[in-house]
C-alpha cells in the first residue's frame, strides 16, 4: 500500500509512504516499489524495503504438501520454533482427516522447538485436503492452522478420465461435416515413474469414434487423439468408451467414457 504527493514543484520535495500489512509472513520480508514520473532522465526508481517480521512461533514450512506416487512413502515435516524467552507448550488439537493421515507432534528441544510429522495413509492414487490445529501457551499466538494438501499420482494416469465433447446441435453438426478434424480431442496417458511406457493399441467399443495415437515424449507420454465419427452420431447422448493397452503389468487396459450429446 502506497501514498505519495502527486506533484512536486520545481526544486521541492515530495513524500512517499509505504506500508506493508505482514499478516501470514514470518522472518525476511523484502519488497519493491516502482516509481514513475515525467523526469526524462529518470523516469523510472525502484524503492527497497527490507524487514525482518518477528513471530512468537516460526513455523516452517508453513504448509503440509504431501506429493508423490502411489509405490512411495509419502510424508512431510513442519517444525515449530518457539521465539520468545518463555518456553514454549505445543499439542495437537484437531486432525480434520485423521483416516487419510497419520501426525506425530515431537518435541526436539523442550520449551522450544517442535517438529511435526505428517504421514499419507490412503493407498493407491488419491487427492484431498484438510487441516490440523495446534494449541499453544503463547497469548500472542494460542492457536496454530496448517493446511494439508495431497496429490499421490498413479504409475500410470490417463488424462483426463472423462471426456466430453459437449453438447451440439444437429444443424451446426451439419456445417462440421466437412471439417470433422475441428471436433477432436486428446486423451494423455502419462508414465510418472521410468521410460519403458508403449501403447500397444487402442480400441472404440461402439466405433462412434475413431483414435490415433502421437507419441509425445516416447517412453513416457503419449496422446491419443479422438475424433467423433459423425454419420454414426444420433440425437441424444452418443456413448462409447475408449481402451487403451499398454505394456504396463499392473495397467494393461486403461479406459474412458466418451460423451457427445446431439440436441
Amino acid at each position: 500500500m502506497a501514498r505519495f504527493d502527486r506533484t512536486i514543484p520545481p526544486g521541492g520535495e515530495g513524500k512517499i509512504t509505504l506500508e506493508v500489512r505482514t499478516k501470514g509472513y514470518q522472518g525476511k520480508l523484502h519488497k519493491k516499489a516502482r516509481v514513475l514520473s515525467n523526469d526524462p532522465k529518470q523516469p523510472q526508481v525502484i524503492i527497497g524495503l527490507k524487514g525482518d517480521v518477528w513471530v512468537p512461533i516460526n513455523v516452517n514450512p508453513r504448509y503440509v504438501r504431501l506429493m508423490g506416487t502411489e509405490d512411495e512413502e509419502v510424508q512431510s515435516v513442519v517444525y515449530l520454533q518457539g521465539k520468545k524467552k518463555e518456553p514454549l507448550v505445543a499439542e495437537l488439537a484437531l486432525v480434520s482427516i485423521p483416516k487419510r493421515v497419520d501426525v506425530q507432534l515431537l518435541e526436539l528441544e523442550k520449551g522450544r522447538t517442535y517438529q511435526l510429522k505428517v504421514r499419507n495413509k490412503v493407498k493407491g492414487e488419491t487427492r484431498y485436503r484438510g487441516e490440523l490445529r495446534l494449541t499453544t501457551n503463547y497469548p500472542e499466538k494460542p492457536e496454530i492452522v496448517i493446511k494439508v494438501v495431497c496429490d499421490i499420482r498413479g504409475l500410470l494416469e490417463v488424462r483426463p478420465k472423462i471426456l466430453n465433447f459437449g453438447r451440439m446441435s444437429q444443424k451446426r453438426l451439419g456445417q462440421l461435416k466437412d471439417n470433422a478434424g475441428s471436433m477432436t480431442r486428446s486423451v494423455t496417458v502419462l508414465l510418472n515413474k521410468g521410460n519403458d511406457l508403449k501403447i500397444e493399441k487402442v480400441e472404440l467399443e461402439k466405433s462412434l469414434f475413431r483414435a490415433s495415437t502421437k507419441h509425445i515424449k516416447p517412453g513416457q507420454r503419449a496422446q491419443i487423439l479422438v475424433e467423433p465419427v459423425l454419420e454414426k452420431l444420433k440425437k441424444g447422448a452418443n456413448l462409447d468408451r475408449l481402451k487403451i493397452y499398454t505394456n504396463q503389468k499392473d495397467h494393461k487396459v486403461l479406459e474412458v467414457p466418451i460423451r457427445f450429446d446431439l440436441i
